[in-house]
């Protein structure tokens, strides 16, 4: 399977060291034990989930508005800083899986059993069940809680689906999954369609 990845310009389809890891996305090891790495199918996921921190946060949106008002020619734009597009690249690659099966997390028969044994922090959270606007929601204790699960049980990554477009994502586990680099990487600080479609989706001017 040909994926995607936006990554540090000399490894970008590598795991991340250790030291630097900030163990902070959807699907981590809250035990900090196993890296995890992420692709998408599509160029245009990818940028959209790595280009989302740069948007403006809720309160700059708000400080500008006090300040500027609703005046419709003036906008509070993020910006893409130059020095983080020269060290990353837009990477294609293959899936590589040496051990178990990938978890398609969102389909019924995984979150059956994922609400059976996330029943408490399900409960603390007044849930029932978990589903897949949870999976898709900010809730990283939870989603991080469900991917060690999946890995004790032996599996080699999960199966998602961005909350930006919907669209297929991928999260590989160390040790039982990897990705393989096709090709050249292209330097997001050249011209690349996708980025500058992306950045205009978001309102973002690219340093």
């Amino acid at each position: 399977m040909v994926v995607w990845r936006v990554g540090y310009f000399a490894s970008p389809c590598e795991f991340t060291p250790h030291a630097l890891c900030g163990w902070n996305h959807r699907f981590d090891d809250p035990k900090r034990e196993y890296r995890t790495i992420y692709a998408t199918d599509k160029k245009e996921t990818c940028l959209r989930e790595v280009l989302a921190d740069f948007r403006p946060s809720k309160k700059a949106l708000v400080d500008f508005k006090k300040f500027f008002g609703d005046d419709e020619a003036l906008q509070c734009a993020g910006v893409v800083p130059s020095a983080w597009r020269e060290k990353h690249v837009l990477a294609q690659a293959t899936i590589v899986v040496t051990s178990g099966k990938m978890a398609h997390i969102e389909s019924a028969d995984v979150l059956t059993d994922l609400s059976r044994r996330l029943a408490d922090p399900l409960a603390a959270r007044k849930l029932k069940h978990l589903d897949v606007a949870r999976i898709r929601s900010q809730d990283r204790d939870l989603t991080r809680a469900a991917s060690r699960l999946l890995y004790d049980d032996g599996r080699a990554g999960i199966e998602f689906h961005s909350r930006l477009d919907k669209l297929p994502c991928h999260a590989l586990f160390e040790g039982r999954a990897r990705l393989e680099q096709q090709g050249n990487a292209k330097p997001l600080s050249g011209t690349i369609a996708e980025l500058i479609a992306v950045s205009g989706e978001y309102g973002l001017k690219l340093g």
